[in-house]
């Protein structure tokens, strides 16, 4: 049987005697996403299929802490992994926008980028070195996380991130071309450089997708992080 259908089957049988709500409907999704995370992870660290599925349901969390919707996580691991995470997207988002620089916009964004940059690296170094002890107290440190209102707001934030695209891409092309629309004119670009400059006005606004990426990332290593001796 393939591994997602042993998943599904693991977590139908969890809530087989469940009603059918839109709650259980969402602890369902979630049980399932930190299942194959979990199971992932395990098998990147060199287990087989088999072995990785076997540990992952015998560490994921019991129903009572699954229905609570708190989840226990590492602190220390998990803050540093997720700032790692928010600086490596910061670095791409930088790279990519080098090459717009010959437009004054261009400019403005990769500078604001290298600045967002330096500050996630900058909080990531301090909190390496704020945290880098040797003290076991220190380790052991967890910290609670609400998962299903995590879950929502990660939702959400997606939603509202394709909301702000429609918006940004319909009022520049509403300033670009809606004279032309209006008149019944037809749309000219002169040039490769003005080609490019409306590209770039255009494809700026997606590296927003930072935000909602670094939410997501926020919830899906919470199963990597999570304790499952939770008392």
């Amino acid at each position: 049987m393939r591994l997602e259908a042993r998943i599904n089957r693991h977590v139908n049988r969890l809530f087989a005697h469940g009603p059918d709500t839109l709650d259980n409907r969402e602890l369902k999704e979630e049980i399932h996403s930190n299942l194959a995370a979990r199971i992932d992870d395990y098998i990147s660290q060199g287990m087989t299929e088999e072995k990785a599925f076997q540990t992952a349901i015998q560490h994921i969390a019991g129903m009572d802490q699954v229905m609570s919707g708190h989840r226990r996580v590492q602190r220390v691991p998990y803050w540093t992994a997720l700032l790692q995470s928010a600086l490596i997207y910061s670095l791409i988002a930088w790279i990519i926008t080098i090459p717009t620089r010959v437009v004054m916009q261009g400019s403005a964004i990769n500078n604001l980028l290298m600045l967002v940059s330096l500050l996630v690296g900058g909080a990531y170094v301090l909190y390496m070195l704020t945290n880098r002890t040797n003290d076991p107290a220190t380790s052991v440190q967890t910290t609670v996380i609400r998962t299903h209102a995590f879950m929502q707001w990660n939702r959400r934030i997606w939603w509202l991130w394709a909301v702000f695209m429609i918006v940004l891409w319909g009022t520049q092309a509403a300033l670009r071309f809606g004279s032309n629309i209006w008149f019944n004119r037809p749309i000219q670009v002169d040039g490769p450089y003005q080609f490019a400059v409306m590209a770039i006005a255009f494809a700026i606004p997606l590296l927003s997708v930072i935000i909602p990426l670094v939410v997501h990332r926020a919830y899906r290593i919470i199963s990597k992080y999570e304790v499952s001796d939770v008392s």
